[in-house]
Order: structure tokens, then C-alpha cells, then sequence
């Protein structure tokens, strides 16, 4: 596959989670010129640790379809957001929370230990899991995500 096929899908990719270049830039640690360039086909180059990770927080491989589709992300989300409390979030709950952007009471520790020290792949890849088996399209799980984020004064500038 050659990159500016790759870039097309990296943009629909994008597009369909709702986020902006310079967003992806920031997760990918790109500038948002090179993820432009990228999406439009103009870029002549890019090694292929950097390419394997824009790809890989978009749920992409190098066939560029979607990885993994039995993935046990929204599992292990909910189980690193645990692990310090006594309470355990359920992937139910989690994906409850991820689909509706309501956070009970109990459950607003585990969000900020999800959303600040989780690794965002792991998150993206819980929000495009929540997004197939919910019918809930990603962009809209995104911007709960995003409320939620800014609701709990979230540290990490990426939501």
C-alpha cells in the first residue's frame, strides 16, 4: 500500500473518532503539518515506527483495516482503572459511562486514573470498542469522553 492511500484512510480514520489533525498530532507526537501532509498525500516520507503508531491509535494495521475486531480493550480499560480502589469498575460499567457520558458518584476516580495515566491507545482502541458493539457512532463516544474529561479536570490536554 502505498502512503498516500494510507493517508486517505488515516483521514477517514480520523474523521470517524471526531478529532482534529492537531489532536492527532499531539497523541501521535507529530506536528499537525506532517499529519496534513500525510492525510493529502504530499508527504514523500515517514518512517515506519511513526507511521505504525498514527495507524495504531486509529485501530489501523498496515492492510488498513481495522485491527483486531475481538480486541479486550474495553476489559483491560476498565481493569487499569481499577487496579488502586477497592471498588472494581465493570467493562459494562465502563462502557455505560463511554456511551452515555454519565459518570456515577463511585466511579469518577476510576475516569481520572482512565483518563490521565492509562495509555491513550488503550482508551482510543476502549472507545472504538464501545463504539462497534453499541452502534454508537465514535465521534459521538469521543465528545463524551471529551465532557468528561473536562468535567473531571482531567490532566492530560489530549480529550
Amino acid at each position: 500500500m502505498q502512503l498516500r492511500e494510507v493517508g486517505m484512510h488515516v483521514h477517514e480514520k480520523r474523521k470517524e473518532f471526531g478529532i482534529s489533525q492537531a489532536q492527532l498530532a499531539k497523541l501521535a507526537g507529530l506536528s499537525r503539518t506532517t499529519v496534513n501532509q500525510l492525510e493529502t498525500g504530499v508527504l514523500e516520507d515517514l518512517g515506519y515506527t511513526k507511521l505504525n503508531h498514527v495507524m495504531g491509535l486509529l485501530g489501523m494495521g498496515f492492510d488498513a483495516s481495522d485491527r483486531a475486531k475481538k480486541s479486550p480493550a474495553l476489559s483491560t480499560a476498565a481493569r487499569t482503572a481499577s487496579t488502586s480502589y477497592a471498588k472494581i469498575l465493570s467493562p459494562e460499567t465502563l462502557k455505560h459511562i463511554l456511551q452515555t457520558g454519565v459518570v456515577p458518584e463511585d466511579f469518577k476516580p476510576h475516569m481520572m486514573t482512565l483518563l490521565d495515566e492509562t495509555p491513550v491507545p488503550l482508551v482510543l482502541s476502549a472507545i472504538r470498542e464501545v463504539s462497534v458493539e453499541t452502534n454508537t457512532p465514535a465521534k459521538a463516544v469521543m465528545k463524551h469522553v471529551a465532557a468528561i474529561a473536562k468535567s473531571l479536570h482531567a490532566h492530560r490536554a489530549v480529550w
